[in-house]
């Protein structure tokens, strides 16, 4: 067992919502703070780096989200579109500031992303794919190259994806990997990794488990409230099991996370309650969170990353899942729908992010399980391969597209089986740039993306 995989089976339960076992008392966040073994930063602002993941969750159409519109690429890709061709007078238009590429347009239902790419605070990183190694059409043809397996696959790729370990699934996600890596940077490691909608394929691996929030706050036990006394039985049962000091190494094991995982969802609820309360003018992002999921969850992620001072967090990384984005039919009807959630969500959580003062210290960044097919199967679309990504933020190099923009055309030299788009950037190259911003040397880099060494580009320049 390598010293790595060792250091993973010892933090099984510290990355699933530990801390030390110890009295919360009256100062929950100093509690909380002890348990990731920290102090609370008396200035930590400058020093803190988070990244969060919005991962469109069923192959989100990034080729519908930002359209060519010049004459000639609009033509082409009206053509492979047909009905669901977006109107070029409709679109939005996005002005790339180092007017290396194409005229493009942005959905009009995601009128709320245009400001933030003006204001240089939005990137675009185009045509972005799991990839294995630099792959030309004649290569994909000729089966002359190592490619992703179970290509199409959403179950497969959505994993691929958040993993980018290899032509197969791996057993850990970048960003777990990551985690391990930052945990000596954050000085504490229980809240380094936290995720908005339960377990995922990113933050998970041997060893590597998020801590788990939903949009309402911890996620606290059921069944052995303090308040009924009717499961007061069940609650002395659960103390006893807790209490009580076995002799196999694995119930100890599973009796101690247990300790320290109550200890430290009851701190940091403490913590929440405490610092924001329940009253709606609380809410760091200005938006009902019971209309909006995902600007719900961002919410939430936006008041731990407030608490972030007092918590003793340097580093951090956090998950947020939507879905909905599998349109194989419907499609003009649904995606105006999720366009207008998603970057309402994105900008309402940046407008929060610039109030708490830490514009230059996140990053957002949209990922996918793939785009979607350029032709249209009557009034949807199929699995695609290539995708228009986003990232946020003050430190981001943004009103820029990043890559080069692909053209939509069936017959083109970009199209492949089935009119998916082939990438020209690799999923392990976007990944690589964020995670150099988040703190990561290029030797820890390498290590938690081993397709890297493929490309000749390691960081696509996005960040500042």
């Amino acid at each position: 067992m390598t010293d790595r995989r060792r250091r993973h089976l010892l933090r099984l339960g510290a990355r699933t919502l530990c801390g030390a076992g110890l009295a919360l008392g009256t100062r929950p966040m100093a509690a909380l703070a002890a348990a990731n073994g920290t102090q609370p930063l008396q200035d930590a602002t400058g020093d803190y780096r988070a990244l969060v993941c919005v991962f469109l969750d069923g192959g989100m159409d990034g080729f519908s989200l930002a359209v060519p519109t010049g004459s000639a690429e609009h033509g082409a890709y009206a053509r492979s579109r047909g009905t669901l061709a977006l109107d070029r007078s409709r679109l939005l238009s996005l002005t790339d500031a180092s007017a290396e590429q194409g005229a493009l347009g942005l959905h009009a239902s995601a009128a709320a992303l245009q400001p933030l790419f003006h204001d240089g605070r939005l990137a675009l990183i185009a045509n972005v794919g799991n990839l294995v190694e630099p792959t030309t059409r004649d290569q994909y043809e000729a089966g002359a190259v190592a490619l992703p397996a179970q290509l199409f696959s959403h179950a497969d790729q959505a994993v691929q994806w958040q993993q980018l370990q290899g032509r197969n699934k791996g057993r850990d996600g970048w960003g777990a990997l990551a985690a391990d890596h930052l945990v000596n940077a954050a000085h504490a490691e229980h809240l380094t990794s936290i995720s908005l909608t339960g377990s995922n394929a990113w933050q998970a691996g041997v060893g590597h488990r998020p801590f788990s929030l939903r949009e309402s706050g911890v996620v606290s036990y059921t069944g052995i409230s303090n308040g009924n006394d009717w499961e007061r039985p069940r609650r002395d049962a659960f103390e006893a099991v807790l209490a009580a000091q076995p002799s196999h190494l694995l119930a100890q094991g599973y009796a101690e996370l247990q300790r320290q995982a109550r200890n430290n969802t009851t701190a940091l609820g403490a913590a929440l309650a405490t610092r924001f309360g329940d009253a709606p003018a609380a809410q760091p992002i200005p938006h009902d969170p019971e209309s909006q999921t995902l600007a719900a969850r961002l919410n939430m992620v936006a008041k731990v990353m407030a608490l972030h001072p007092e918590l003793g967090m340097r580093r951090q990384i956090f998950y947020v899942r939507m879905r909905g984005y599998d349109v194989h039919d419907n499609q003009n009807a649904d995606m105006p729908l999720l366009f207008e959630e998603l970057a309402d969500a994105l900008a309402g959580f940046q407008q929060a992010i610039d109030t708490l003062g830490l514009s230059e210290n996140v990053t957002t960044f949209t990922a996918s399980d793939f785009g979607r097919s350029l032709g249209a199967n009557g009034d949807g679309t199929d699995h695609g391969w290539g995708n228009h990504l986003f990232a946020m933020g003050g430190a981001v190099r943004g009103g820029r597209v990043y890559g080069t923009l692909p053209e939509l055309d069936l017959q083109g030299a970009d199209a492949v089986h089935n009119g998916r788009v082939l990438p020209t950037l690799s999923a392990a190259q976007y990944a690589a740039t964020l995670l150099r911003w988040v703190g990561l040397t290029p030797a820890q880099v390498d290590d938690v993306l081993p397709t890297l060494a493929n490309f000749r580009t390691h960081d696509l320049g996005f960040m500042g």
